[in-house]
């Protein structure tokens, strides 16, 4: 007798460690009910050997626990259904399975193995108990842990669910008599047939509390690529009631999502949520993109419990770019934008698609968005003023790129045709009807044009019937200084260059003779781009010949004249008297790009004077 209770004893404490090591509470799996009759799940044999979902062990798995822990976990519960309905009593075989040996009769009290909430509804008790004899009775006692008066609860008519009346598991009734939520410590009592009794204090200690429940839980898509920038999550969230064994929507629940960057939604009425966000890609080089759905349930006690809903890790896929330009290069007029245009693309497939919303610059200022066709058109806001070569790409700005595209750029040139400028800076004629002709040539680059050759051309009225004299070159640097005879002492005079291929023909002022010369010295319009609105001051000084010498021109009206950019006709914007020194400054507000330049219009025996032309650029 002693040998065979020893024996009885030894089985059950195996099951008992066996059945201890389940967890107190859980969720349901996929499909399962919270509260579900456990007799469902059982093996059909009392005497199989327990299987891993019968008799969870101590030892970790891969599958996440159904009741979310403290501690936040990147693999989300199972999902039970949406409505648990427990039975009570259970029917059909349980899910714990007893040892398959008991004690023989005779006088043993009843031993006690696995004593904790059902695995599958922690709205009940569950009890592994063997003896010599059938079992006749199991009770508990509840304790609430916490509370100025904490109360306690007895619970009885428990039920076998698990192997024979010798061996086996009992489980109790819906303990829906507990006053609330919160911890529990158990204390149990069993009797068998023979009149043996055993009761037990402080056993274990058991959490009755609401649990979250999932249904169509759902992640899309299964990669992130160029067409699949957006991540869907989908799903509904009950809460179950295990005093009750009801389950209702967890409507109004703020959720937490994480991918990449932090976003926050609400579920509805019913629970569910459908959730739709862009995740940006952290780094240039992302090659994934971990995304998991959570909140902070707050428990009974005050409290609050962080819950994994659903988690998921996205491979990122970046698909090769490439830029198609209209047009390699092209020849602009100094004082002309420059401006490209083509179409972007990526490949997907094996195809080259047209790719929309891509940012793209060329050089530092030039920014566009490709189109729904992939095409674009970029215009720098500011005039070269040489010959330049352009890179158009796809955005380098960290915040505009498309991490979902590799880079690709094209080379795109400028050929500038430069203007010409040519200054007739200081001239007259003698007494023998030479003309001294003086002043220098350049191109808007700053360079002297290689065709350095000029013509002298005059006219009656300075406006109409120009006859070319003849022509000069000018030096390597590109001024001039010469003396020539005209036929005709009266009249005015201009100088012309052609041009050429890289530089476009060119006037210089012109001049007018027959009377005392006279110019305009240190023209200048600026400053130089000026901002519209602003104010452009334009400055220089009138002078006239007195024998070889030039001197200050004082108290003559100086008239600043304006040629707006496109315009053939000139606009007189004011006059200024020049000071005792001949010099004039006059202020004026800048409304458009244009030439400017000052005009003094001569009486009596002087010549007309007019500067250098000035070229002010409006931004």
């Amino acid at each position: 007798m002693r040998t065979r209770s020893l024996v009885s004893a030894a089985v059950s404490a195996a099951l008992g460690a066996a059945l201890l090591a389940a967890p107190t509470s859980a969720f349901a799996a996929d499909g399962d009910t919270p509260g579900q009759d456990p007799a469902a799940a059982a093996t059909t044999s009392p005497t199989a050997e327990p299987t891993s979902a019968d008799t969870p062990t101590g030892t970790p798995t891969d599958t996440p626990s159904d009741t979310p822990s403290d501690t936040p976990s990147d693999t989300p519960s199972d999902t039970p259904s949406d409505t648990p309905t427990p039975t009570d009593p259970p029917s059909g075989e349980p899910t714990p399975t007893p040892s398959d040996s008991a004690p023989v009769d005779g006088a043993v009290a009843p031993v006690f193995g696995a004593i904790g909430s059902d695995p599958s509804d922690t709205g009940f008790l569950t009890v592994a108990v063997s003896s010599d004899s059938a079992i006749t009775e199991v009770s508990a006692d509840l304790t609430e842990l916490n509370g100025a008066n904490p109360s306690t609860v007895a619970v009885t008519g428990f039920t076998l669910v698990s192997g024979t009346p010798q061996d086996g598991v009992w489980r109790s009734p819906r303990m829906s008599q507990l006053p609330s939520y919160g911890s529990y410590d158990v204390s149990v009592g069993a009797q068998d047939s023979d009149g043996d009794s055993t009761s037990s204090a402080h056993v274990t200690t058991v959490d009755v509390e609401p649990k979250p429940v999932f249904a169509d839980r759902g992640i899309s898509p299964d990669v992130l690529d160029v067409e699949h920038t957006h991540v869907k999550l989908s799903g509904r969230i009950s809460l179950f009631d295990p005093i009750t064994g009801d389950t209702s929507p967890l409507a109004g629940q703020q959720l937490n999502v994480t991918a990449e960057y932090g976003y926050r939604a609400l579920t509805a009425a019913d629970g569910s949520y459908a959730i739709d966000i862009a995740p940006r890609l952290n780094g240039t080089d992302a090659t994934s993109v971990p995304v998991s759905l959570s909140f902070w349930i707050t428990d009974p006690d005050g409290t609050s419990t962080y819950v994994v809903v659903d988690s998921k890790t996205l491979p990122v896929v970046v698909s090769p770019s490439r830029i198609r330009l209209d047009h390699s290069g092209a020849r602009i007029k100094f004082g002309a934008k420059a401006s490209s245009s083509g179409v972007v693309e990526y490949l997907y497939d094996g195809t080259w698609r047209p790719a929309k919303g891509v940012a793209l610059d060329m050089g530092y200022y030039a920014r566009a968005t490709s189109g729904a066709d992939g095409r674009f058109t970029l215009t720098d806001p500011y005039m070269p003023y040489d010959d330049v070569t352009f890179t158009v790409g796809t955005s380098r700005d960290s915040y505009l790129a498309d991490r979902y595209l590799t880079p690709s750029q094209a080379q795109f040139k400028v050929d500038v045709i430069n203007r010409t400028n040519i200054c007739f800076c200081s001239s007259w004629i003698d007494a023998y009807s030479n003309l001294h002709i003086q002043g220098s040539m350049n191109g808007s680059n700053g360079k002297v044009p290689p065709n350095r050759k000029l013509y002298l051309q005059q006219s009656a009225d300075g406006r109409t019937g120009w006859k070319t004299l003849g022509w000069f070159n000018t030096k390597a640097d590109g001024t001039f200084n010469l003396d020539g005879y005209v036929a005709v002492p009266k009249g005015y005079w201009r100088l012309y260059s052609a041009g050429s291929a890289d530089y476009q023909a060119g006037y210089s002022n012109s001049v007018h003779f027959n009377r005392t010369a006279t110019r305009i010295t240190g023209f200048n319009a600026g400053p130089e781009p000026v901002r519209k609105g602003h104010t452009v001051t334009a400055t220089g000084t009138l002078q006239r010949l007195s024998g070889t010498k030039w001197a200050a021109f004082a108290k003559q009206r100086v008239y600043i004249v304006f040629q707006a950019k496109g315009k053939k006709s000139w606009t007189t914007l004011g006059t200024v008297k020049t000071d005792s020194h001949g010099r004039f400054t006059a202020r004026f507000t800048a409304k458009q790009d244009g030439t400017w330049v000052a005009v003094y219009l001569a009486s009596g025996s002087y010549v007309d004077a007019e500067s250098y032309h000035d070229y002010v650029d409006v931004r």
